[in-house]
């Protein structure tokens, strides 16, 4: 749950790094944020960044409230932010070219977090293993 909320940190900060960044660089006499193409990617990212919030607050509560749907939240939110998070981080660093993974810009640091978290505690391919696993053994009780 924690390595969810950390991505999900990381993918808020690199996700406004890209947006303050495609505001101020200019290509062609106009702000890359303003052509049409980047704003569907935007608009994606954006959509991934808020839905990994709410998936990864709703793990924190149910365990916090020590809820027994605790775990399913949980796997759900490390399949989500694990999936989503590496999808992100890679097109803030495609938005960003080369600069996005020298050691002059921070954005590689949040790329490194992302992949790390994605594969401790196992991966999104295998919380969404355990996922399906519970809702079997579930249908069957």
């Amino acid at each position: 749950m924690l390595a969810s909320a950390e991505t999900t940190g990381a993918m808020q900060s690199a996700f406004d790094m890209t947006v303050e960044w495609a505001l101020e660089r200019y290509s062609f006499g106009r702000p890359l944020a303003s052509y049409q193409a980047l704003k569907h990617r935007f608009a994606d990212m954006k959509m991934w960044v808020e839905a990994s919030h709410a998936v990864s607050d709703a793990a924190a509560d149910a365990v916090a409230a020590g809820a027994p749907d605790a775990p399913e939240r949980t796997s759900a939110a490390k399949a989500y932010t694990g999936e989503y998070g590496a999808v992100l981080a890679h097109d803030c660093v495609q938005l960003h070219g080369g600069i996005g993974v020298t050691f002059e810009h921070d954005l590689h640091l949040f790329l490194r977090r992302i992949t790390l978290d994605r594969s401790l505690y196992g991966t999104p391919a295998a919380h969404r293993q355990r996922l399906a696993s519970i809702l079997i053994a579930r249908e069957a009780a």
